[in-house]
């Protein structure tokens, strides 16, 4: 089957997230504010409402790494889902955005 036969519904992200009324909160982060950190309990995924959020690896020896830029519409956090323990990134705010927390 070609993609022009794909008769599946389209994703909807808002009404996914509205079915988690009680488990979903928002935030707002400034530039440079960090969102979670690496290390971090992975219990919970992030939407980004508005703004840009970059995910950054840290080396032992304290070497940063930006793995990852993200935009509003996208998901970050998502390790959980799959039983990552700990957060293997830190992920801090390029921009002022909005942010809601869904907890797993």
């Amino acid at each position: 089957m070609t993609n022009s036969e794909d008769t599946s519904p389209a994703f909807d992200t808002s009404r996914f997230l509205a079915t988690f009324e009680h488990v979903r909160t928002s935030s707002s982060y400034t530039e440079d504010e960090i969102i979670y950190s690496q290390g971090d309990s992975a219990d919970a995924v992030f939407y980004i409402r508005s703004g840009e959020v970059k995910v950054i690896v840290t080396s032992a020896h304290g070497k940063e790494a930006i793995v990852g830029v993200l935009k509003a519409g996208e998901f970050l956090g998502e390790g959980c889902l799959i039983g990552q323990p700990t957060r293997l990134a830190t992920a801090k705010a390029m921009t002022d955005c909005s942010v809601m927390r869904v907890e797993k």
